[in-house]
């Protein structure tokens, strides 16, 4: 029997910060994160119809049996680590780390059960042993002992949990999923990174808006950028709209944040950029940074970064403008179900009073979106009599300017 530690302070803020969809989540990421190309979650029905047995299978490089203490015995307490939507890494490799995700089953099952398979030391041969946990006693595990695998078995860990406490609503956790790893798949698509549901691809078209490729190249150099743009139709859980930049190899260098991310108009967007560029690149240095460089490789001061963050600053405007228009009709639309409008009578005069107020409020929702959005019934209400005030005033364009 070995010993984990954590305490009751890590087991409740644990328990504060997870639901079991995002505890679910972990598993998968942990796989991924063991460089894992293929993750299969199993959800195994009992014979009332409800999930009895959840199993979640990797062909990542497994754990080691030496190296087991160091990845089953630290947990963390701090609150950047344990919260989910809070862990912030310039790459997308290494999502999880150490105990955090090892120990959210208990948000849906009773114990968990962990079968892994692994290299020994010189790579000549596989290893396999088993780990337990139960939810009742989560400051400890047991673990077998390595033995021979068969040798046609390859690497990776399989997690089977027990005793399942939570109702899983198969839509439910299918939608989280897309939402969790659909920007990460379409990253990892040219390596064949695979995530199934019951043997099946998870399929998360349906989250995608609009998908486009384009070719960029800077032509003092010859610098070619291949870009894949994508909009989704849902907010990314956690990851926002950022720039992956990947190099030759198809190996993720870098992520930043986009300078359309979190406008709070629900233009969610994912930039994928490929470049020999990105193998040397030193993605440390600012443009602003007065230090001197030294060493090889590309930085962010260089025109070519320079010219294709421009022409991704120009692509996502271009998309975003028509998008922005569009949804000004579901602005439109929630005022009026606010009754946010003033009464108007059903009269030409009236009639086009209200098409300007509407028009009006169109264009300024397509200038500052973040004006119109996280509004109570009441704030509508006044944000759209304010406009329609400034629209029968003699000074009308300065206070439309202010407003």
């Amino acid at each position: 029997m070995n010993r984990i530690r954590i305490t009751s302070k890590g087991i409740e803020k644990t328990l504060r910060k997870f639901n079991y969809l995002q505890a679910v989540s972990e598993y998968i990421w942990n796989g991924f994160d063991a460089r894992a190309t293929v993750v299969d979650i199993q959800l195994q029905r009992n014979p009332l119809g409800g999930i009895g047995q959840i199993t979640i299978a990797d062909n990542g490089y497994g754990i080691a049996r030496d190296a087991l203490e160091s990845k089953f015995t630290p947990f963390y307490e701090s609150e950047k680590q344990l919260d989910p939507g809070k862990r912030v890494r310039v790459t997308s490799a290494m999502h999880g780390k150490n105990g955090i995700g090892r120990l959210t089953f208990h948000r849906f099952a009773s114990d968990a059960w962990w079968r892994t398979t692994y290299k020994d030391e010189d790579g000549a041969c596989c290893k396999t042993y088993t780990i337990h946990v139960r939810s009742d006693r989560m400051d400890s595990y047991e673990a077998t002992e390595a033995v021979p695998a068969n040798d046609v078995q390859g690497t990776g860990t399989t997690v089977t949990f027990h005793n399942i406490i939570k109702d899983f609503v198969y839509e439910e956790l299918t939608a989280y999923l897309c939402r969790e790893f659909g920007w990460f798949l379409e990253l990892n698509k040219d390596k064949g990174f695979e995530l199934k549901v019951d043997g099946s691809p998870l399929d998360y078209s349906s989250l995608i808006r609009e998908k486009e490729y384009r070719e960029f190249v800077h032509k003092p150099t010859q610098t070619v950028f291949h870009l894949k743009y994508i909009q989704w139709n849902d907010r990314i859980n956690h990851e926002h709209s950022k720039i992956y930049f990947i190099d030759s190899l198809q190996i993720e260098k870098h992520k930043q944040p986009t300078t359309f991310n979190n406008k709070s108009d629900s233009f969610y967007h994912s930039i994928y950029v490929q470049s020999p560029l990105f193998d040397h690149f030193d993605f440390d240095t600012e443009p602003d940074n007065e230090q001197l460089e030294f060493g090889f490789g590309a930085t962010k001061r260089g025109e070519e970064y320079l010219f294709l963050i421009d022409e991704v600053n120009a692509l996502i405007k271009q998309k975003r403008k028509p998008y922005l228009k569009a949804y000004s009709d579901v602005v439109i639309q929630d005022f009026a179900e606010a009754d946010a409008f003033p009464p108007f009578l059903d009269i030409p005069e009236d009639r086009l009073k209200k098409e300007e107020l509407e028009g009006v409020i169109r264009e300024m929702y397509q200038a500052a979106p973040k004006v119109f959005i996280d509004l109570n019934r009441e704030q509508k209400k006044m944000v759209v009599h304010l406009i329609h005030m400034a629209l029968g005033s003699n000074d009308r364009e300065r206070l439309l300017n202010a407003l």
